[in-house]
């Protein structure tokens, strides 16, 4: 992660790169926007969709281990908070302004701006506990 930070000013600035690519993997689907499956590779084989079939060739789909791993996070931060894993996922992935999404969630604005910072902070956490388990491998 040491390679990808240095093109970055900051960390919050590498993790918000990170949650856009995220929000926009998830919106896009497997063959549009930025051309990620949007399932990880594990899924597509469960689901016996790892190959596309061509007249005279299969091709591997590619995969977003970036985005993954966001996804992986924030499916285990809704373990601990749901609302916070609910406010990212709005915040990243639905076109509404942050008040029409804070009411969708039913909580006030003040919160779910909370919600959303402190998702980002647990993320920051996780990310750099991850990047420090592979550091050991």
């Amino acid at each position: 992660m040491a390679r990808a930070l240095d093109r970055y000013n900051n960390f919050d600035d590498y993790l918000e790169d990170r949650l856009v690519e995220w929000g926009e993997w998830l919106r896009t689907g497997n063959y549009l926007g930025i051309g990620y499956a949007s399932q990880s590779v594990l899924n597509l084989i469960r689901e016996g969709k790892i190959f596309t079939r061509d007249k005279k060739f299969c091709t591997v789909l590619e995969t977003h281990e970036a985005a993954e791993e966001i996804e992986r996070l924030v499916s285990e931060m809704a373990g601990y908070k749901l609302l916070m894993a609910q406010a990212l996922r709005t915040y990243y992935l639905d076109s509404f302004t942050m008040r029409s999404s804070a009411k969708k969630l039913g909580v006030s604005y003040s919160k779910y701006n909370l919600y959303v910072q402190m998702a980002k902070q647990w993320l920051t956490g996780r990310l750099n506990i991850v990047d420090h388990e592979k550091s050991f491998r």
